[in-house]
């Protein structure tokens, strides 16, 4: 039987856009000149490349493994489509992963809601794994609001919930980001954020039961709701020419409280780095 998360987490995210849009409408100051802007009247926008990366097998892993695969990005109007949350967009917003739909989007406050499918984890993905079992696939929505300040800078936050309560939890975080031009055509993007998570996730993710630790030899472990990382990141973006776009970043993060105590924690400290290559259209 399909599970529907409870009122109270949805409130609560309703209730952060609310607070963010009620401080957009209350601050008059004009919005900063941007000096490369994007395409004026656009209503569709996409993207067409291959990505590959680099990081740990999991959260919190000791060991870490590569991928390359094909990425996507598309834009009508307020709705988006895409695979891999960061791809080249034109107006360089942030994209993230799944179908989005911005409610709210002028200079100043973007708030937006989209739909992806949370693959959960696989005992397969890491040796570390061996018996800990499978994590469901779910659908998970997030909401989110991003505040354009001054100077290249902006803040936001989100929440995420388990849309099917397939186990999964809800996870939410706060994070900041600075954009800064280096040349005419290339900008490059950094930023970093705290993620916390409700006891379900931490539990799911980060947990060993009686049945997992007999099989897996870890040790019980039942944590509770809390932090989970907090990480900081630098993208650079450039064009290669009115079509073709270099992409390439990196990434650290640090496993914190429940998550950080967890036997399947073996290294708290993890990075990633990342590259692709897009045409757009």
């Amino acid at each position: 039987m399909i599970h529907f998360p409870g009122r109270r987490p949805l409130l609560l995210a309703a209730t952060a856009l609310c607070v963010a849009a009620g401080a957009s409408r209350a601050d008059d100051t004009p919005a900063p000149v941007d000096d490369n802007p994007p395409p004026a009247g656009y209503t569709i926008e996409g993207a067409l490349g291959l990505l590959a990366s680099y990081g740990p097998d999991y959260a919190g892993a000791a060991a870490s493994h590569g991928s390359v695969k094909p990425g996507f990005f598309f834009r009508y109007r307020r709705l988006t489509i895409t695979n891999a949350g960061g791809f080249a967009t034109k107006n360089r917003e942030d994209v993230v992963r799944g179908v989005g739909l911005d409610l709210v989007q002028n200079e100043r406050l973007r708030v937006n809601f989209a739909l992806r499918i949370d693959n959960g984890r696989s005992a397969a993905d890491s040796g570390a794994l061996a018996g800990m079992g499978d994590i469901s696939r779910t659908i998970r929505v997030r909401a989110a609001a991003t505040r354009q300040l001054d100077d290249g800078w902006r803040v936001g936050a989100s929440w995420n919930l388990d849309l099917l309560g397939q186990g999964g939890g809800h996870y939410g975080d706060v994070s900041f980001a600075r954009e800064q031009r280096i040349s005419p055509r290339a900008f490059w993007t950094w930023g970093g954020g705290v993620t916390a998570a409700d006891s379900r996730f931490m539990r799911t993710y980060y947990g060993v039961s009686a049945e997992q630790s007999a099989r897996s030899g870890y040790p019980q472990y039942v944590p509770n709701a809390g932090l989970r990382d907090a990480g900081l990141y630098a993208n650079l973006n450039t064009d290669l020419g009115e079509r073709w776009v270099l992409l390439a970043g990196i990434n650290v993060s640090r496993q914190l409280g429940p998550a950080a105590a967890s036997p399947l924690t073996v290294k708290p400290v993890g990075w990633g780095v990342n590259s692709g290559l897009a045409w757009r259209f």
